[in-house]
């Protein structure tokens, strides 16, 4: 609103005049909540993309998945205990932390009542244990040892088709490990053949997705799984997957399958993806569609002149 009272060109762009006054910001709210999420017309948007690509050939037969971590719009203060059954100990403590008046030398008083100061020290925290109370539906999320340390947050999947990057679908899971990658991927896939009649012949990821009930769900949706293998895994699907290395499919899936991430790294440094604006999944299911549509677009405009 206040780049709108200043800003000439942007205010040409919007069709209001010079003495004319800026919308108040419920405007851009309540336009959300009516005409976007119940309407969805942002998922609209997306599909009409997606079927443009269709429609003029620039669609492929073969596709990538892979998921993204993404800091969800809760902080670390949002997360309390869920009513669990505590030792002895603990309700000890816990009284003791009750008992304790905000004036004492132990604890000093909290000037700042909005944003009032929380200390985590000694207490255990995790997914099972916690809910935040500002999105129930994030999580601490975590790359592992290798990565940062755990911040509230989302699984962010999407499908992309190898020819020229076009998004086929994105969705948002709550972090459940590879769990929530895998349920993500098929369920994009069953809605790409839902909504566009498209069924892929085969379909890229990395080694975070060579489990055997991932497998053997592609191979019921007669897609042929160009999945990075490893050396885990001793049943009858993870040995056809290490037969199918040798073809010179498996290795162009593989080499296109890290274009989505690319995807990622650009909706996160341009489009908002690096962290949600909204809260709960069916509002942050709206937000990503509104990243695909963009990203899309970007994609049809270089590729249809």
């Amino acid at each position: 609103m206040m780049e709108l009272e200043c800003n000439l060109a942007l205010r040409w762009f919007v069709g209001l005049d010079l003495n004319d006054h800026a919308w108040d910001a419920s405007t851009f709210s309540q336009n959300r909540r009516r005409r976007f999420d119940e309407s969805g017309v942002l998922e609209k948007l997306f599909d009409d993309t997606v079927r443009q690509a269709k429609k003029a050939g620039l669609i492929s037969s073969h596709v990538s998945v892979d998921g993204t971590l993404v800091r969800a719009n809760a902080s670390y203060k949002s997360f309390a205990p869920i009513e669990v059954q505590q030792n002895a100990e603990e309700y000890k403590a816990q009284i003791r932390r009750d008992d304790m008046q905000p004036n004492s030398p132990d604890e000093p008083e909290d000037q700042d009542k909005g944003n009032p100061t929380v200390d985590f020290r000694g207490e255990k925290r995790s997914n099972k244990t916690h809910r935040s109370k500002s999105d129930p539906d994030c999580r601490m999320v975590s790359k592992g040892s290798s990565g940062t340390g755990a911040y509230p947050g989302y699984t962010v999947n999407a499908i992309m088709e190898n020819r020229n990057r076009i998004l086929l679908g994105i969705n948002v899971e709550t972090f459940q490990g590879c769990t929530s990658e895998e349920q993500g991927c098929l369920t994009l896939l069953k809605r790409a053949r839902r909504r566009y009649h498209y069924r892929p012949q085969s379909v890229g990821a990395d080694k975070g997705y060579f489990h055997r009930e991932f497998l053997d769900s592609l191979f019921g949706l007669r897609i042929e799984p160009h999945v990075a293998a490893t050396k885990r895994g001793k049943t009858k699907t993870h040995s056809r997957i290490r037969m199918r290395q040798r073809g010179q499919p498996y290795k162009a899936s593989q080499r296109c399958r890290k274009k989505i991430e690319e995807l990622f790294g650009e909706g996160k440094d341009h489009h908002g993806l690096r962290r949600l604006r909204r809260r709960l999944k069916p509002k942050i299911q709206e937000e990503l569609w509104m990243i695909g549509t963009v990203l899309n677009l970007k994609r049809l405009a270089k590729c249809i002149p």
